[in-house]
């Protein structure tokens, strides 16, 4: 995979890490495997969403939100409930 940086809300750059995809959608309550799909997803996504390999978290929570509504709704709406502060 291309190098592909997150940019954080706090303007931060970060490697982007397949492992915090999983790590969240797991605690909202999705098997393990499931996440590891999940992850894969926005792997493949991020590699077309990002615009000079930088792709923003925010873009990568409501993409992951829009695969789990369609796969797993009740975790969806968990994820979705859960807000991280800066």
């Amino acid at each position: 995979m291309a190098d592909i940086k997150v940019q954080k809300k706090d303007e931060i750059l970060q490697d982007f890490d397949r492992s915090k995809v999983i790590s969240g959608v797991v605690k909202a309550g999705v098997s393990t495997d499931q996440a590891g799909s999940v992850a894969s997803q926005i792997e493949a996504w991020v590699q077309s969403a990002a615009v000079d390999g930088v792709v923003k978290s925010n873009d990568i929570r409501a993409k992951v939100l829009e695969i789990l509504q369609s796969t797993n709704p009740a975790a969806a709406a968990k994820f979705g409930a859960y807000k991280k502060g800066v």
